[in-house]
């Protein structure tokens, strides 16, 4: 092959590197666009104020919260535990679910949590926490995760223009951001995070000091 012909090759190969990017970026910014939401369309929707995520026992004053990012896989591995934890002893103490997206590595999380707050808006939260952990596979790979957030708000019978309307609002905006300056501001090293009285704590460490495990342990059994 000449020289020329390489050259010709190499040309043709950038160009064709070129216009698969520009087509690339075509689609994304054509897959952002969606039409304005009229606020006529959820104008009898029941909404909600935004606070705290809590279950368990809401007047005990031994409050476990955790700093959660959904498109962390640690935070969904330990999800399970946290809930069979709030089912055994959710009698003597309240957990509180709070955002700390973990923004620098994981894209899509700042909006997953927004997600989150704008299901809280019409009152489901919890089944939005849910789906966010059940198809982390799916969202956290997207270019669009908002389309995908709008399915499952559909899915859990959310009103979705209401819901999209809520994910663009700075109310929910701030929320997550309030929460992610909180746990900034208390050093936490990562995701998940569990903080007790202030402090951060080891997950085991507070079911060993502060849960009463005792209606759970077998007594010894005497033999004479």
């Amino acid at each position: 092959m000449t020289s020329t012909s390489k050259r010709r090759n190499k040309r043709a190969w950038i160009i064709s590197i070129i216009a698969i990017v520009a087509l690339l970026i075509i689609a994304f910014i054509i897959s952002r666009t969606e039409k304005t939401v009229d606020p006529a369309s959820f104008a009898d929707v029941v909404t909600f104020d935004l606070g705290a995520h809590e279950k368990g026992n809401l007047d005990s004053q031994i409050r476990l919260i955790e700093y959660s990012d959904f498109q962390c896989p640690a935070c969904k591995s330990a999800e399970p535990a946290v809930e069979d934890l709030v089912n055994t002893f959710g009698d003597q103490f309240v957990f509180e679910y709070r955002h700390y997206p973990l923004r620098s590595i994981h894209p899509n999380a700042q909006k997953a949590a927004e997600a989150s707050e704008a299901a809280a808006k019409q009152g489901k939260f919890w089944e939005m926490h849910d789906i966010l952990f059940a198809r982390q596979n799916e969202w956290s790979q997207s270019f669009n995760p908002e389309k995908m957030f709008s399915s499952y708000a559909k899915e859990i019978g959310l009103n979705v223009d209401r819901f999209k309307y809520d994910l663009k609002s700075d109310e929910v905006k701030k929320v997550v951001n309030d929460s992610y300056n909180e746990a900034v501001s208390l050093n936490l090293p990562g995701t998940p995070s569990f903080v007790y009285d202030g402090k951060e704590i080891d997950f085991n460490d507070f079911i060993n000091q502060h849960l009463d495990l005792s209606q759970f342990i077998q007594p010894e059994i005497i033999e004479e």
